[in-house]
């Protein structure tokens, strides 16, 4: 092949897999979106004494969370076991109705922290996020050699929220919050060459099957935006109420 094919072929496959990361992340910003657009209205109803509120104070509350996390839990189930064999469609219907499902549960945000709070902790996290996933495009370190402790800080991570729950000291301390940020920015980084391999490994990203794991990637890259997102008003939460 002489040179100018060569380069033909980079350039082409180049704005390929631009094509497919520009892809993944609007899918993961129209999530995002819907989330913050269901949170805000599910707050102007709790504020106003509107239909979630009447929900709230009926005494389902409760119940209604409950389902909502029994859902979020299912669909994560479901997208990993059958990410390879379902329509395309229906992946992406289940994202969004994930973001959906978590924008009501965060429509209590802002009654807990203060509005201005909020808003400064998606700042923050949208900025750290996108800085990792940046460095996930464009670094030539293989992460994925990293895989084994990543995915056993996250299991700590897990065992240490559920433990602060019932330990005092671990529940005031904001270490394990700032283990969070740290951990999901280094996931957020993984989680971009991960896409970056479902490219390669699906031909470009053509078919059912890569278009699959864009669903997927950009459900990943959700859910790290979201774990920063909330760590990041946990610690900002803590450091206006010493003020």
């Amino acid at each position: 092949m002489s040179e100018f094919n060569q380069s033909q072929v980079y350039a082409s496959e180049a704005q390929g897999l631009k094509a497919y990361i520009t892809n993944v992340l609007i899918k993961m910003g129209i999530a995002v979106t819907i989330t913050a657009v269901v949170a805000f209205a599910g707050y102007l109803s709790l504020v106003n004494r509107g239909f979630l509120f009447r929900m709230l104070m009926s005494g389902t509350g409760s119940f209604l969370y409950i389902v909502m996390m029994i859902a979020q839990f299912g669909i994560c189930i479901f997208l990993s076991a059958k990410i390879t064999s379902m329509q395309t469609s229906t992946a992406t219907a289940l994202l969004y109705a994930y973001a959906a499902i978590t924008g009501i549960t965060f429509s209590i945000l802002p009654t807990a922290f203060d509005v201005a709070t909020v808003f400064m902790a998606f700042a923050f996290a949208a900025v750290m996020f996108f800085s990792c996933a940046v460095i996930g495009h464009t670094t030539n370190v293989d992460l994925s050699k990293f895989s084994g402790l990543l995915v056993g800080g996250l299991i700590a991570l897990i065992i240490a929220t559920i433990a602060s729950l019932f330990i005092p000291v671990l529940r005031d301390s904001l270490i394990i919050s700032y283990i969070g940020v740290i951990l999901f920015l280094v996931l957020t980084a993984w989680d971009m060459q991960r896409i970056k391999q479902f490219y390669y490994g699906t031909q470009g990203g053509m078919g059912t099957l890569g278009g699959n794991l864009a669903v997927y990637g950009a459900f990943q890259l959700y859910l790290d935006f979201i774990n920063i997102f909330l760590y990041v008003l946990r610690i900002l939460g803590s450091r206006s109420n010493r003020k």
